[in-house]
């Protein structure tokens, strides 16, 4: 009987994830209405953070996360240039005609992949560097202790009586 109890249940969604979205969006909305050329950039600069968003399996996002860092960084020059220039549409479509900007965006988001791609690797030889120099340590230590105790140490065969 219990499991038709729990079969009506609908699953439960990570609550920090709704609450992010709902975050995002309710800011996205505010940007949208204070400053609408400004989102529009901010929006087509962000794909790349919301296709990484779409396909991350991962419960602690950490593809998300990145390629959202760095794609933010690619989009903040941008943001402060169309902020200095002026926030009209026209701003707005001039800043999105430039190739340059758009390398600039998608670029971030590309370093946010290759870091997240890279990182593993880069973590795994830094471990496997590491248990290599202890392995050697650990085996000077015992020749040191067989010259300063003797064979007995490395305790391979029948003990002394």
């Amino acid at each position: 009987m219990a499991s038709a109890n729990t079969a009506s249940k609908p699953a439960k969604r990570p609550r920090g994830r709704s609450l992010a979205l709902m975050l995002m969006l309710a800011g996205l909305a505010v940007l949208a209405a204070s400053a609408l050329p400004l989102a529009v950039v901010v929006l087509a600069g962000l794909v790349p953070t919301m296709v990484a968003a779409l396909i991350d399996g991962h419960r602690a996002r950490y593809l998300t996360r990145t390629v959202g860092a760095m794609n933010a960084a690619g989009i903040a020059p941008l943001v402060v240039q169309l902020s200095s220039r002026g926030t009209g549409m026209a701003d707005a479509l001039q800043v999105l005609s430039s190739p340059h900007n758009w390398l600039m965006m998608y670029g971030g988001a590309a370093v946010g992949w290759a870091l997240f791609l890279a990182m593993p690797t880069l973590a795994r030889t830094i471990v496997d560097v590491r248990a290599d120099q202890a392995q050697r340590q650990l085996k000077a230590r015992a020749a040191e202790l067989v010259v300063e105790w003797g064979e007995e140490v490395k305790g391979r065969g029948a003990p002394p009586r």
